[in-house]
C-alpha cells in the first residue's frame, strides 16, 4: 500500500517536471531562433520578442497536450482496476 503511494507521488512529480521542461525548452529555443534572426536582419530584439512569445505559447500548448494524454492514461488504468 505504501509503495503505491510513493509511485503515485513520483508520477505527479514527473508530470510537473515534464510540464516545466517542455515550456522552458520551447522558450529557450524561441529565444535562440529570435536572436539568430535579429543578427541576420540587423533588428534590435524584434525577433527575440516575437519568438519568445511563440515559444511560450507552443510550450504551454504542448505541455497541456502531454498532460491530457497522461490524465487519459491514468483514467484508463483506473477503469481497468475497477472492472
Amino acid at each position: 500500500m505504501k509503495k503505491d503511494n510513493v509511485v503515485k507521488e513520483l508520477n505527479k512529480l514527473n508530470l510537473l517536471t515534464l510540464f516545466g521542461a517542455t515550456v522552458i525548452g520551447n522558450v529557450v529555443v524561441g529565444y535562440f531562433i529570435g536572436k539568430w534572426l535579429d543578427k541576420i536582419f540587423e533588428k534590435d530584439k524584434l525577433f527575440v520578442i516575437i519568438f519568445l512569445f511563440f515559444g511560450a505559447i507552443s510550450g504551454i500548448y504542448n505541455a497541456i497536450r502531454q498532460l491530457l494524454k497522461e490524465v487519459e492514461k491514468v483514467d484508463k488504468n483506473e477503469k481497468r482496476k475497477n472492472n
